[in-house]
């Protein structure tokens, strides 16, 4: 046992008794016993030399890979384990298969999303695209000529399609609702008094760059024909 003795701020004299550290090496678990004397050769005492100083490393024999072998082995390792998932794990979806079904001519909608793999945080994941045919719509020619008034440069006159898009909202169903519902305004929106607006012409000056003119061979640069 050790004895220390203490001078406390008051001026008094206090004896604390503490273990020695034998006895405390003694009193630990033998893992904990093991794991502080490795420790204590780690360490090393004064300025000796120790198992991990460079000078008692053993000379490198060339029997082993380097670090870009290494890393080709780790490779080879991914690789072998996506084939191991495509031969034993695909299979099992099998049983999940159903027969393509094509849309009924009542679904008129078409959304597209994307999905990015390994990144399912992406910024663009729950961005949602709405395509509907503009000649599907239940409209008027009238109506029609109000809803495309409305929808302004949505409305693709080469595909004769609107498209539209949302990402508002962080979850992608609510991006789908959106645009569900903004189409359900517009066309109720162009059923509403559509002459008033019969005579305003549409501005497709947004789809210019989507037309591409037909360019015809002027005639009088055509070769002449020579006469037999």
């Amino acid at each position: 046992m050790l004895r220390t003795i203490i001078r406390t701020p008051t001026g008094n004299i206090v004896s604390v008794q503490k273990q020695s550290v034998r006895s405390l090496m003694t009193s630990l678990p033998s893992a904990d016993r093991a794991r502080s004397t490795a420790l204590g050769s780690i360490r090393g005492t004064g300025g000796s030399s120790t198992t991990l100083d460079i000078a008692n490393l053993e000379e490198f024999q060339f029997d082993d890979s380097t670090t870009s072998g290494h890393d080709a082995l780790e490779t080879q390792r991914k690789i072998r384990k996506y084939l191991r998932i495509i031969k034993y794990e695909l299979p099992k979806l099998k049983k999940f298969a159903e027969p393509f079904q094509p849309p009924s001519k009542t679904q008129i909608l078409r959304f597209r999303t994307s999905t990015y793999i390994g990144e399912p945080n992406h910024p663009a994941a729950p961005k949602v695209v709405l395509t509907v045919e503009v000649k599907s719509l239940p409209l008027t020619n009238p109506e029609l000529h109000k809803f495309l008034l409305l929808v302004g440069s949505r409305y693709d006159p080469v595909e004769n399609q609107v498209k539209m898009s949302c990402e508002k909202f962080q979850d992608r169903s609510q991006n789908f609702k959106w645009l569900s519902d903004t189409l359900d305004n517009l066309i109720n929106e162009a059923k509403k008094e559509p002459e008033a607006v019969s005579d305003v012409p549409l501005d497709l000056r947004h789809a210019a760059k989507n037309i591409k003119p037909k360019l015809r061979f002027p005639k009088n640069w055509n070769r002449p024909v020579k006469s037999i």
